[in-house]
């Protein structure tokens, strides 16, 4: 008799087990939109970089989030996108406020970067990977310049030596530094954003504000939150 009712509640477990164990497969434990977005999108899906620029015509900043595979021939423009100025001065406080919000979460994001590229594992994986790039150029002829310990810095590369540019370019293409590199960025660019899920999810809610423009504030509004009249 006892077996048989011990039967029927592991049948009935099963039955409630299985639906239940879909839907947590099915449903993810957290949103973590950020880990799909493309490298090159990163500014423009996690910082709203297309849509500022939209606004004040300008070209989207925030580049230094943007995880490309090294260009040591012709490097991607400088960070700054030549955003603000008189668009910004003269825009509404909900603007200004939102703009100023996505800037405050995009240097913490990469200050925390920056700290975790140069610091334990890491650290080490980009100079195991830093010293295929030297060696392949060690045996191009070119050897380091600067002092410290080696690395494509004290090498002059990105000093803009076009032959030695060139040649690190085709380093970087035949020992896979390149794409090690760009793995490696965007992965821990990512670890860092997981930091900060919450935050990203309140950037996105202001992308209304961005989308309605640069609309002139009044001047009770400028008085309000001290910007200039």
């Amino acid at each position: 008799m006892l077996g048989g009712i011990v039967g029927v509640t592991r049948f009935v477990l099963s039955a409630l087990l299985i639906p239940l164990a879909g839907c947590a497969a099915s449903k993810p434990a957290t949103d973590l939109t950020y880990q799909d977005v493309p490298a090159e999108r990163v500014a423009d899906r996690i910082f709203l970089a297309d849509a500022i620029a939209a606004a004040e015509g300008c070209r989207p900043p925030f580049s230094d989030v943007i995880v490309r595979r090294p260009n040591f021939v012709s490097p991607p423009p400088a960070v700054d996108g030549g955003c603000g100025g008189d668009a910004r001065a003269t825009a509404s406080w909900e603007y200004v406020d939102a703009v100023s919000r996505i800037t405050v979460l995009h240097d913490v994001v990469v200050r925390e970067w920056d700290v975790l590229l140069r610091s334990g594992p890491e650290a080490a994986e980009t100079r195991a990977t830093g010293a295929t790039l030297l060696h392949c150029l060690d045996r191009a002829g070119f050897t380091q310049r600067g002092p410290g310990d080696p690395s494509p810095e004290s090498y002059g590369v990105g000093s803009g030596d076009a032959a030695l540019s060139n040649a690190a370019q085709q380093c970087s293409d035949e020992t896979g530094y390149g794409s090690r590199t760009a793995a490696q960025r965007l992965r821990t660019l990512k670890s860092v954003l997981g930091r900060h899920e919450s935050e990203i999810n309140d950037i996105a809610r202001l992308k209304p504000v961005l989308e309605r423009g640069v609309q002139p504030s009044t001047g009770a509004e400028r008085t309000r939150f001290g910007l200039p009249q």
